[in-house]
């Protein structure tokens, strides 16, 4: 079964489980759960009040560490080299975390690039703009990954939203990194 349907009682999660992901029903709501050697992550879907099941939490797991601070002052950099366009950045996992800048199409509002394997964290730029995630990144980001958009590159103090995304599922989190 590729998508599996747990329950969340007090002996565990019950229920069959599936290849890629699972929906999971808990005492406070329906949880999507995936995983991967790069992130795994359990997002909050459904508000939901069920007696008799446990409450969940989300969880976001990078099971390689996380990602280090220099990339993220990498990442920045190179966005800022040309403030007006959009551009794409992508961390990947080749037995430590890279920056790569793969090929791609840039405009005033809008970016279309190459996807790379073993991308753990997609970046893209916003230029100016405030950060947020348009109805397009929404239909783009579909897998099991972390996503970034930097805004207000014409700042000293740019601003970044972040989000995990499983399958077309999205929850944000907090942006924070370590030295």
């Amino acid at each position: 079964m590729t998508v599996g349907y747990l329950l969340n009682t007090e002996r565990g999660q019950e229920g069959e489980p599936g290849l890629f992901y699972n929906y999971i029903l808990a005492g406070n709501g329906i949880f999507v759960r995936a995983r991967s050697p790069l992130l795994q992550a359990t997002v909050h879907i459904a508000e939901a009040w069920v007696r008799a099941l446990l409450p969940l939490e989300e969880k976001i797991e990078l099971p390689m560490g996380s990602i280090p601070k220099y990339i993220y002052n990498l990442a920045l950099s190179i966005l800022f080299t040309d403030r007006c366009q959009e551009r794409y950045l992508a961390v990947t996992w080749e037995g430590e975390y890279r920056l790569k800048v793969p090929y791609q199409e840039t405009s005033t509002c809008g970016v279309t690039y190459e996807r790379l394997p073993s991308t753990v964290l997609d970046i893209h730029s916003h230029g100016t703009m405030r950060p947020f995630f348009s109805g397009t990144d929404d239909q783009d980001e579909q897998g099991l990954r972390l996503y970034m958009v930097v805004g207000r590159l014409d700042t000293l103090m740019p601003e970044i939203e972040m989000r995990v995304g499983v399958y077309g599922y999205f929850a944000p989190i907090l942006w924070h990194c370590d030295p």
